[in-house]
């Protein structure tokens, strides 16, 4: 088993009886998200938290710094079909500030990172509903995004560095 499903069943089985799910399995949506992060990380030279939370992350998958001492955090969201990027209506208040629509191909574990754009941003684009779990979303279609060669070269400019700290939830004791 590799990395991205060994971290996605261990983050699933973390919280079994959590959110609804899109997909029969229920380890799918961790490996495509988890798929997405590892490729986010390796591009940008930046670490990924693997550590497990019941609770989630907390919409944040990268801590980042850039030169001038500015913090920023970025999740990454990835899917199969990703014709748009996709807020939560109830988490935009506590999303990152930078949201990177990335499109997981499951035959080939290949991810390729389609655009980004701010949340600043994403909370005046339009709401939707756009499945049968009935969750309203911000939603931008993914050729309105900004390019990710855009977000390459704002790595570059402001030296954008990694600033996450591990953290690793201690098993129960009894």
């Amino acid at each position: 088993m590799n990395e991205i499903h060994s971290l996605a069943i261990a983050r699933q089985n973390a919280h079994p009886t959590g959110s609804p799910r899109y997909y029969e399995n229920q380890y799918t949506e961790h490996i495509i998200g988890m798929a997405g992060e590892l490729a986010f990380g390796k591009r940008y030279c930046l670490n990924v938290d693997k550590s497990i939370r019941p609770d989630g992350d907390g919409h944040v998958d990268f801590r980042a710094v850039m030169n001038n001492g500015k913090a920023i955090t970025i999740d990454i969201k990835t899917a199969i079909k990703a014709y748009n990027l996709l807020i939560k209506e109830w988490e935009i208040d506590d999303c990152s500030l930078v949201l990177v629509l990335a499109q997981y191909d499951p035959a080939n574990e290949e991810v390729s990172f389609l655009g980004w754009q701010t949340k600043g941003i994403m909370r005046t684009m339009p709401k939707k509903v756009f499945s049968s779990l009935g969750i309203m979303n911000y939603f931008c279609p993914r050729d309105q995004l900004r390019r990710m060669e855009e977000l390459d070269e704002l790595f570059k400019a402001h030296e954008i560095k990694d600033a996450s700290i591990e953290l690793h939830i201690e098993p129960d004791r009894k």
